[in-house]
């Protein structure tokens, strides 16, 4: 049987189709822009002068309107009014120096489900939070990185060494020791006014 020119033209097209189908499905066809990684981060110089080693802190990147943010965890160390006190945990299991935020009393952070205020956190408790790279401030991750994040700024953790038991222990017997010395003066004073008084006259 003959092929017609017409015939010929069909089967060409087709499997011309189906040459240009099977290169657009190839995986690779159209390489998308990889997600981009902790190495990737740039951080400015002030963010690098308060945490120098704020990049073994980066656990995974987000990015929104052309700017990164690194996905951190934090652990909880101490918590007094609504100053929280933490430590970064790195990715190697060691945790970086001692941070403090200051958070306003309307803050709240979403734990397994519960939201908590900043006074019904406990030590040991841990965050998941987000840091850009161009300021040393975070805003803690509720599993949303929405436009109302509150972020808040990064301090010294200026912690109060309190005084060991000790210590405690000698500044009341320090204390009574005084009390003890006083009162021998006074003592002392009012015998010698007493004897002045019989001797005269």
């Amino acid at each position: 049987m003959k092929t017609t020119p017409i015939a010929s033209l069909g089967k060409i097209l087709t499997n011309a189709f189906t040459i240009a189908l099977a290169v657009a499905l190839a995986p690779g066809a159209y390489a998308q822009d990889p997600s981009p990684t902790c190495d990737e981060l740039v951080w400015s110089a002030q963010v690098l002068a308060a945490n120098p080693d704020i990049r073994e802190s980066c656990l995974g990147v987000y990015e929104r309107n052309n700017t990164l943010y690194a996905r951190s965890e934090i652990e909880l160390t101490r918590v007094r009014g609504n100053r929280i006190t933490f430590r970064p945990l790195h990715r190697d299991g060691s945790k970086g120096r001692a941070r403090s935020i200051n958070v306003p009393s309307s803050w709240r952070a979403d734990i397994q489900g519960r939201s908590y205020r900043a006074g019904e956190l406990l030590p040991g408790q841990r965050l998941s939070v987000f840091i850009p790279e161009d300021r040393f401030a975070l805003a803690v991750h509720n599993g949303d990185f929405a436009d109302e994040e509150q972020w808040l700024a990064i301090e010294e953790a200026g912690e109060v060494t309190a005084m060991p038991s000790t210590a405690s222990a000698h500044y009341n017997q320090l204390a009574a020791g005084l009390a003890l010395l006083g009162l021998a003066v006074g003592l002392t004073l009012y015998r010698r006014r007493q004897g002045l008084r019989q001797s005269q006259p």
